[in-house]
């Protein structure tokens, strides 16, 4: 768990210990605007207030070329190392060497949690490993706490960021996107998904059939829970009952918004919790079942679907099935390969000479790029026909523990 979620935790347990009802309402409505929440990337700083390592990397400098880059990075030292969320980091490292000849690419690959203990504690210890870091972040906790705190840097090199929607780079460096999808089993619906508004997951025939991971177990499973009860999200799926019902939806005693409400008819419901998606589509995508569940879990699980002979498919819910999830790149601050490390983000990111193969392993099915000039995968559907959630990572991060601690309350 970050370490936001700790300094808050503190503070919400005694708020919510006098506020909140069986439905969890807050004590307080956190302002209209916080600094969390309207807080943009800090623009360069002035020459005078550079550190000693950010005047020699240059990291400020967005406008080198690949080949400017190249001779650099030749220059410093001939290695970069990549820490990443993906197993695919390896063909990454593969494809960089073979196309920059002379530079070692290292990859690990780790999962979340490992990733930043380990990253975290080489820092604190003033000998940095990684070069550049693959991850998600669902809940503001990379920005609020690894760039807002030094030890790491968005590096957005302009040519390549004409391409990308500035709305996904207020405070990151995105990569690709992937969605939490409500996946159902094709062959015992053939006409079609039994579910299309997700309103319809608190109904009684559903009880104990929908699968999930358990938020209070995972942090981009709390992050996603988070995301129905904050920014517009409540007011959709408050549009969105009244759409599928023909009445306005009634809150409970104590529940704050429509967010609120659907998440504690949801819990009630009594979703099964597993440990992974793999689980999830296993246990809805296998073939010859007569009451198969449906389930929430990740988009990227499309790809292994033909392998693994899953018969289930995506819902296009109304409103939407919660925040994207956004892979993100950031690179260390102290590293002493900044120039290997700017040219493996930007071999990473797609390039800008028509080489996309730095990109090619992450844009598979089940993941979208974020820069208009590339294509998804064969057989994708296209990004903007999915309905899905208004994603600010600063209200996921501001609001995180208080929804978080209010699923816990519902038992």
């Amino acid at each position: 768990m970050f370490k936001h979620k700790n300094a808050l935790a503190a503070l919400m347990a005694v708020v919510m210990l006098f506020s909140l009802t069986a439905c969890g309402k807050k004590a307080e409505q956190a302002p209209a605007e916080t600094p969390a929440q309207t807080e943009q990337p800090a623009e360069k700083p002035a020459e005078s207030d550079l550190t000693e390592w950010e005047q020699s990397s240059g990291i400020y400098n967005t406008d080198e070329t690949d080949e400017e880059l190249y001779q650099k990075a030749l220059e410093e030292g001939a290695t970069v190392t990549l820490y990443s969320i993906s197993s695919r980091c390896t063909k990454v490292a593969d494809a960089f060497m073979a196309k920059y000849p002379g530079i070692e690419c290292v990859p690990f690959d780790i999962s979340t949690n490992e990733l930043l203990e380990k990253v975290t504690r080489e820092y604190d210890a003033g000998a940095p490993t990684a070069d550049v870091v693959h991850i998600k972040d669902q809940d503001g906790s990379m920005y609020n706490e690894y760039v807002q705190g030094g030890k790491f840097y968005n590096f957005q090199p302009a040519d390549i960021f004409d391409h990308i929607d500035p709305s996904y780079t207020a405070t990151a460096t995105p990569l690709y996107i992937e969605l939490t999808q409500l996946f159902y089993n094709t062959e015992a619906y053939p006409d079609g998904s039994p579910i299309t508004n997700i309103w319809q997951l608190t109904e009684p025939q559903w009880k104990g059939k929908i699968m999930m991971q358990n938020p209070l177990d995972n942090l981009s499973w709390g992050s996603w829970i988070t995301g129905f009860c904050v920014g517009e999200e409540p007011d959709r799926l408050a549009e969105a009952y009244k759409n599928c019902y023909g009445e306005d939806l009634v809150l409970s005693d104590g529940c704050e918004n429509a967010g609120y409400e659907f998440l504690k008819r949801l819990h009630a419901n009594e979703p099964i919790f597993t440990s992974s998606s793999d689980e999830i589509a296993e246990a809805v995508g296998t073939p010859g079942q007569s009451d198969p569940p449906v389930g929430f879990c990740a988009s990227s699980k499309l790809r292994k679907a033909e392998e693994n002979g899953w018969v289930f498919a995506p819902v296009n819910l109304e409103p939407d099935t919660g925040i994207p999830a956004v892979n993100t790149l950031y690179i260390v601050e102290g590293t002493p390969h900044p120039a290997a490390a700017k040219l493996l983000v930007r071999f990473m990111m797609g390039g800008i000479d028509g080489d996309t193969s730095g990109y090619k392993p992450f844009n598979t099915l089940g993941g979208w790029p974020v820069r208009d000039d590339i294509e998804p995968a064969e057989g994708s559907v296209d990004y903007s026909e999915i309905n899905v959630a208004p994603f600010d990572a600063n209200e996921i991060y501001v609001n995180y523990n208080t929804v978080r601690d209010f699923w816990q309350m519902l038992g």
